[in-house]
Order: C-alpha cells, then structure tokens, then sequence
C-alpha cells in the first residue's frame, strides 16, 4: 500500500468522479483507476462501486477512507510542522573539520544551509583530522567531520563513512608523467614528492600506503595546505598526491594533470561527535542536510 494509492483513493471518494480526481491529482483517468485496482488487489476487498454513473463506498472503502484521512492529516501536519522549523530554527553551530572539506566539500552544502536556516550563526573550525576529535570531546564544536576512525572512542562516537575522498597524483601539464592515467606507488617514489607537513592524517595515510608497499618517498618539500602544494607543482616543484575533489578546475583548465595511484585506497569521512551528548536541533538540521547531500558518494 503506498501513499499515491491512497491519495488517489482519497480523491476519488471526496470528488465522487474518477475524471476529477484525475484532474486534481494531475494524472490520466487510467493511471488513477490502476491505482484504485491496485489497492483492492493487495487488500482483497472491493472499495468502491458505480451505479447510475455514482460511486458508492463499501464497508471496506468507508475504513479505509477514515483511516487515509487520518494518515493524510498526519502528513500534512508533519509537513507544516517542519516546515515552521526551517522558518523558525535558531540558535549556534560550530563545526569542526578540515581545509579540505572546508574548501572543497562543504561549501554548496554551507550556502544551502544558511538560505534554509537564516537565524542560525554558524562558526567553522578548521583544524586536521588529528585535532577535530579532541575539538569534539572538549565540547568545543557541536560536530566534527573528519577522516575516520578517529582516536580516543571512548568518549567519542563515529558514524559510518559519509562519504569517501580519493587521492590523485598530480603533475605539470609538461611533465614526463603528464601522458598517463593511471601509475603505481612504486613509480612515484622516482619523482620528487611535495607533501603535507609531518603530523597531518593527510601525511599519515600517506606515509602509511607507502610502508605497506615496502616504499619510501622522495619527499622534496612540506608544506602547509593543498593550495600551495598545487600552486608550486604548477610551477615545476615536483608532483604530490592530492584529493581528486581539490583539483578539478585546475584539471578542467590545465594547468594540472592528474592520474589515479595504484594501492591507494579511499579514505572514508564521517561525522564524529561526543557519546551521549545530544544534538541541537540546528544540529540535527546540519546532519540530515549533509547526510542527503553526500551520503555514500564517492569525491
């Protein structure tokens, strides 16, 4: 039983007509009269009868007409209600997060967020993975997204991967590698690598596919953000992994070239925030925003 079924059902019995039911639903006579078949097939009684070009409810079409109305009104309610929280949700976030997901994820996501929720003021902290956790256990930020897992679980509580973040080589359009695809970490090693300071999870994880392939990296250079290490491979530095998401205009204008690494693996992003600690509903607001617009996705 699915609710466009009952909503035909419901029209049907309040016009007295199919045809106008049809017209207020905006569908075709048929496709209204299937739905009505539908319904009494998976119920097994007969719902309404015509005589004399007059619809006529039976027993089972009287119940069931009470009770849609009731399900009706419930979702109109339910629909007001919500949409009197968007009109009047106020109040503080503070999120916590990296520059990455700053820069490149969060934005269109932020920008919906603040047409939605006009009243609500909300503060961003930028820090590294390593660092949103304790952001979150100190109670300094509402919620934390960062790569996961996070440390100290104890007193934190992660959810499953929101979304994962691929990492991608990146070279000068010049460059020897500029004509590939695809290349192994075993090649990188034979090119100078700028990198994330030391202490980033960014560095850590990288670091950290290296070991597990018996490797070591020509780290040439480290630097502070992924805007300057893709400004000085720009200009002939050397190459650097980067997340796939934070070079696409340079890619689409070419002034980088990328290639996806064999034996990197996706990293999974989730919300991290204190265990047993509630949400604010400006909170909760955030979550189903961000969870609709990047659940599962693949960046």
């Amino acid at each position: 039983m699915e609710l466009h079924q009952l909503r035909g059902f419901h029209e049907i019995a309040r016009q007295g007509s199919f045809t106008k039911a049809a017209d207020k639903l905006y569908l075709t006579q048929p496709a209204i009269s299937l739905q009505l078949k539908s319904l009494e097939e998976e119920l097994g009684e007969v719902l309404l009868e015509r005589a004399h070009k007059r619809i006529r409810l039976t027993p089972a079409g009287e119940i069931l007409l009470r009770r849609t109305k009731t399900v009706l009104a419930e979702l109109d309610s339910a629909h007001a209600e919500i949409a009197s929280l968007r009109q009047e949700l106020r109040g503080h976030l503070v999120l916590g997060t990296s520059d990455t997901n700053s820069t490149y994820v969060l934005p269109e996501i932020l920008r919906a967020y603040r047409e939605g929720f006009p009243q609500v003021e909300v503060d961003i902290r930028n820090k590294m993975s390593t660092e949103v956790g304790r952001l979150v256990v100190d109670d300094e930020v509402d919620l934390g997204l960062a790569t996961l897992p996070v440390r100290d679980r104890e007193r934190l509580e992660q959810a499953q991967s929101l979304f994962t973040r691929q990492d991608v080589l990146i070279c000068p359009p010049g460059h020897a590698l500029a004509g590939r695809q695809q290349i192994a970490l075993k090649t990188v090693v034979n090119y100078p690598l700028l990198a994330l300071e030391p202490g980033s999870t960014t560095r850590h994880l990288l670091e950290q596919s290296f070991r597990a392939a018996d490797l070591k990296p020509r780290v040439s250079m480290n630097l502070g953000s992924i805007e300057v290490i893709k400004r000085f491979v720009e200009i002939g530095f050397g190459v650097a992994i980067v997340p796939k998401i934070a070079i696409e205009q340079e890619v689409a204008a070419g002034r980088l070239h990328a290639m996806t690494v064999r034996g990197l693996k996706p990293r999974p992003i989730g919300l991290v925030e204190h265990r047993g600690r509630r949400r604010s509903p400006a909170a909760e607001a955030f979550v189903q925003m961000l969870t609709s617009s990047l659940g599962g996705r693949a960046l």
